[in-house]
């Protein structure tokens, strides 16, 4: 989408990231990446585009976006929103309709693309931008300049006279396209050393007595975030972001992702931005695939990038995985290269749970692999998820028992108690579920607009219900009594104290 080049007002956009109040409980303490994406490809055209990142901005996070909203002529302002921040987003929207009442306001983000008609009812929206907002947004800058109206917008949405919502689905970006959409990413305008200043307060790094384990802490909050896939095309049953470009494009969306050579130039640009960068985590759902032509070429750049000095010899990495696509060959080669924790979506150890998941082909692999990744000297990070909604006592039993017997291995695990149903993925749309899904009203803060919001799949088995549901009860009172003696509670921390009420539940229960 190109802009014409006569002289008109070319619209100034506002772009605000999803509101996190709690911290880092709901988004990764990082820039909003695609926003910031958003905000270059805007940026590149000669548009005025500026970013508000609400979990960066001070404790007064409404002043501080009153400040921004009234610093400025915006003529769209648009907003990202998250099925886990929807609350907080959607009071974000009607205070700069308040504020700005003039301007075009648009939602964005999962939560916007799968519940349109939920986000259009519940917020101030003229419009809302379905999938990758890149082209979208450079085609309502185009029409706001020119006056002409917003219907028919390929990858947005429209509320109809009748009360409907009207969709225009888009093509999924080329891969030429993404990669110019990630190169042209504001790096340097992104306020990373602001995030790892955080931090690193809030771990008080300063005061851990031993230097071995302050460098260690150092290098994994001095990251950097780089996206190089539009998607994963797994499938898994509980996930909803495999299915944000195919609901956006009304079809099977293709894959696309940066090459080697373009890989590299994001790298050498993060280093050149952000000297003090220690790792740098690819952020895609999943790095390495089955049939992957691009790990080991990749992974001898990067050697031969650090023997030349292009890189820092000791800069690490972090990426998430299919386990299934892990062979010695390539774990060798991702250590060389300085991969320092791998990811693993393993969700679970019953190879029950994982059919129910749509992912029973990776059950063969994850002890072999498990194995050789601690092996050569790389941390396994275990995503989990301790319940699904048809497992039994004995999954869980064997769940928490494997979990248990990885993470005193050397592992590293994070712990969901069960199916979180999020908006677009295949167990939140099934209609059979619903009995065992549980509802919580939420209040948008500051207005009287509430909705039934779906917040978790309980197993149907009876034991098991009641036995995670217990064993929540126990992971929050170890919560509170933890809180009353320490600042914050890391994420792992967290999933420690899930395993430690489960392993004490199972064992009370002589189900261990």
């Amino acid at each position: 989408m190109e802009l014409s080049n006569h002289n008109a007002h070319f619209p100034r956009i506002l772009l605000v990231g999803p509101y996190d109040p709690h911290c880092g409980e709901y988004t990764f303490l990082a820039p909003p990446l695609g926003v910031w994406r958003l905000a270059g490809v805007l940026q590149a055209r000669d548009i005025h585009a500026q970013v508000f990142d609400p979990n960066c901005c001070g404790p007064d996070v409404e002043r501080a976006f009153e400040e921004v909203l009234v610093s400025d002529a915006w003529d769209v302002i648009g907003l990202s929103t998250t099925a886990m921040t929807l609350r907080y987003d959607l009071a974000l929207a009607h205070l700069a309709r308040k504020r700005v009442p003039g301007a075009t306001i648009v939602a964005g983000g999962m939560e916007a693309t799968f519940k349109a008609e939920r986000v259009f009812a519940l917020g101030p929206f003229d419009l809302i931008v379905l999938g990758e907002g890149e082209h979208p947004l450079l085609e309502l800058a185009e029409r706001l300049r020119s006056g002409a109206g917003l219907a028919g917008i390929a990858g947005t949405a429209l509320r109809t006279r009748s009360g409907g919502v009207a969709r225009f689905h888009q093509v999924a970006m080329t891969q030429p396209e993404l990669t110019a959409a990630i190169g042209a990413t504001p790096y340097d305008q992104m306020p990373y050393e602001r995030y790892w200043q955080r931090l690193e307060n809030v771990y008080d790094v300063g005061e851990l007595p031993y230097k071995a384990e302050r460098e260690a802490r150092l290098a994994e909050i001095r990251s950097v975030r780089l996206i190089t896939l539009n998607y994963c095309p797994m499938g898994c049953s509980f996930c909803s972001s495999t299915n944000f470009l195919h609901e956006a494009q009304g079809g099977i969306a293709r894959i696309a992702r940066l090459d080697v050579a373009d890989c590299m130039d994001m790298l050498r640009h993060i280093v050149a931005t952000h000297p003090g960068v220690r790792t740098v985590y690819f952020q895609d759902d999943i790095f390495v695939f089955t049939r992957d032509q691009r790990i080991l070429p990749l992974c001898e750049e990067i050697v031969a990038a650090k023997e030349r000095g292009e890189l820092p010899r000791d800069l690490g990495f972090i990426s998430t995985n299919r386990i299934d696509s892990m062979s010695t060959e390539r774990l060798r080669a991702m250590r060389r290269a300085g991969f320092r924790v791998l990811g693993f979506g393993i969700e679970n150890f019953s190879l029950a749970v994982l059919k129910e998941f749509n992912k029973r082909q990776i059950h063969r692999h994850i002890e072999p692999v498990l194995a050789t990744t601690l092996r050569l000297g790389i941390t396994p990070f275990l995503d989990l998820i301790l319940t699904s909604p048809h497992s039994t006592l004995a999954d869980l039993a064997q769940n928490v028992r494997e979990a248990t017997r990885w993470l005193e291995a050397g592992c590293e695990v994070g712990v969901y108690p069960y199916v979180i149903p999020f908006s677009g993925s295949a167990l939140a749309a099934d209609a059979e579920l619903s009995a065992h899904t549980v509802y919580e009203t939420r209040t948008v803060p500051g207005t009287t607009l509430t909705w039934s919001d779906a917040t978790k799949i309980l197993p149907a088995d009876s034991q098991a219900r009641d036995a995670i549901l217990q064993i929540e009860e126990r992971f929050e009172a170890a919560c509170r009594s933890l809180a009353a003696r320490v600042a914050h509670i890391p994420s792992r921390m967290r999933s420690v104290l899930w395993l430690q009420a489960a392993q004490d539940f199972l064992t009370r229960a002589n189900a261990a």
